[in-house]
Parts: structure tokens; sequence; C-alpha cells
């Protein structure tokens, strides 16, 4: 029983995205029925799938009872730095990829050094570290700009008969990089350090290194979300990484994982970036007014994240909160 209690638990958030996902594709159908064809699909699979690679690398960190309020200024500088320097043919895209990986991965380094070695908190290294990240992105491209080859965007936004490429993209990617590191000793080490980092401390394990991994892998999701999104807009944009910040947290929140540390699935967070990414993109097909829009976004993440922050309020943290 107690056992079965656990992975309930443990999936609660994911069965409730489920549920959500399903009843919210349902209600858009009955308003816009194309949505359930091919296109449709694809269509909703495009504009969820950078929210979710986003998402999953807010969860990197939140495990690790961090948090990277850089990851939208990341997504900013590597889909300007792609935008510019991207050309036609296999050579000129291969290596525009290659590094746009790397310089995700640097950011994430940098991150993580300040918060792992210069014991400086998450919300104000990463807070800071995002101007930097913002500031560098304006220097590549000042304004709206750039292009993206054809064969690039096609090859992640199109799909095959109703097998949207983004979703394969999201899959891979997971598959590739995150089963084979939350499989491995590392994730077992990310997961423990969130949970307790005085016993992990004690245990002999790598805190900072830990710590330092995590923020790199969030670095690395953060830059496989800005090309998706320069594919999908075959171009670049100074500015269109703001929104992922809050609505990474707010998805993986969602999800299931928790601020503290220690707690959450994959899963969960995809679905939760789904869920957010649907919800408001059905704003616009019921003709709500884009003044409502952002109110209505705006209550939402503060709902969700509000009902994360309460999660932490448990029994026994309420009880010692009586016993001061």
């Amino acid at each position: 029983m107690n056992k079965s209690r656990r992975v309930l638990d443990k999936h609660a958030g994911s069965l409730s995205c489920a549920l959500g996902l399903v009843v919210i594709i349902g209600l858009y159908a009955l308003r816009q029925p194309l949505i359930l064809s091919p296109f449709g699909i694809a269509s909703l699979a495009n504009v969820s799938v950078a929210l979710a690679l986003a998402a999953v690398g807010q969860t990197a960190v939140l495990l690790v009872a961090g948090l990277d309020l850089s990851i939208g200024a990341e997504i900013t500088l590597v889909n300007c730095f792609a935008a510019t320097t991207m050309s036609a043919g296999a050579f000129g895209i291969a290596w525009v990829v290659a590094a746009s990986l790397l310089i995700g991965l640097a950011m994430g380094f940098l991150n993580g050094v300040v918060v792992a070695y210069g014991r400086v908190e998450p919300l104000i290294a990463t807070f800071c570290t995002s101007f930097i990240f913002a500031g560098a992105a304006l220097i590549i491209l000042p304004r709206p700009g750039g292009s993206i080859p054809d064969g690039f965007a096609g090859a992640l936004t199109g799909s095959w008969g109703p097998l949207p490429f983004s979703l394969v993209l999201l899959a891979g990617v997971v598959a590739l990089v995150w089963l084979p590191v939350f499989t491995s000793r590392l994730g077992r080490y990310i997961v423990a350090v969130g949970d307790d980092a005085s016993s992990a401390r004690l245990s002999g394990l790598p805190l900072q290194r830990v710590e330092l991994a995590s923020y790199m892998l969030a670095g690395f999701f953060a830059a496989v979300a800005a090309l998706f999104l320069a594919a999908e807009t075959t171009s670049g944009d100074p500015s269109i990484g703001g929104i992922y910040t809050l609505n990474s947290l707010a998805a993986a929140v969602l999800g299931g994982v928790a601020l503290t540390g220690g707690r959450g699935t994959v899963l969960g967070p995809i679905l939760g970036s789904f869920v957010l990414s649907i919800i408001l993109n059905a704003l616009g097909v019921f003709n709500v007014s884009a003044f409502w829009q952002d109110f209505i976004e705006g209550l939402v993440l503060m709902v969700v994240l509000g009902l994360g922050g309460l999660r932490v309020l448990r029994a026994d943290s309420w009880l010692a909160l009586l016993r001061q």
C-alpha cells in the first residue's frame, strides 16, 4: 500500500496534466474541429515543444533544489546566434547546431560555477547572468532579423503524416540525453542532493560538481529549445525568450516537480508545457481580447506557482511552524 501510494504521489503531476490535456484539447476541438487533423496536431506540437524543452531544462535544476531565471535569456542568445550564422547546406547547418549546443553548455557552466562554487543564491546568480546573456543577444542581433535555411526549418517543424517532427525531436533529445543521465549515478546524485543536501554531503557526494552538471544540463536543453524556435520562426529575435523563464518554471511545477528539490519526473513538465501552451493558444481561437490574454496568462502562472509553494508546507512543516 505504501509503495503504491509513493508511486502515485510521484506521478500525480503527470496524471493530472495528462487528464487536463485531454479535456483542453476536447474543448478546443469543439470550437475548432480541424485541430484534430494532422495539420492541427502538428500546429499544437510546434507551439508547445519549445516550452517543453525549456521546462525539461528547468526541471534538471529544480531537482537539485536550484533555480534558473536565465533560461529565457539563454534561449534568446542561442536563437540570435543561430539566426545570424546558419547557412544552407549540411556543413553550414551542422557547425551552427554544434556551436549552439556548446554555447548552451557554456552558459549553464557559468551559472553552475557561480552557484556551486561561488555560493551565490541561485535566484540572484541566474537573475544577474540573465542580463549578461540578454545583452550578448542584443549585441549579436539588435532587432529581429537573420534567417534560417528552409531545409533546417522543415526538418524540425514539418510532419510525416500525423507524426510531427517536433515531437520526434523532443522524444529524441529526452531519450538520448535526459534518460541516460538520470538512469546513471549522476542522476541519482542530482536527486539525492536536491532531496537532502546535508545528508548527501555526509555521504561524500560531490555536491558542487553535481550542481554544476545540473545547470549545464539546463543550458543544453535551453539551446535545443532556441534552435527549434529559430526553425519555427525562420529568423531570430532578441526578445524571443522572455516568456520562457516563468513559463518553464510553471510547467515544471504543474507537472509535479517540487520547488524544494529531489522530486519530479521528466514526463510531468512536458505534459505541463503542453497544457500551458495549448491554453494560451486557445485563448486566441476563443476570441479572447489581447488585454485579457495577458491577464489570464499571469493569473494561470500565479496559481500554478502558488500551488507549488503550498506543497512545501506539508504537515510536518506546519508542526514546525507551530512549535516556534
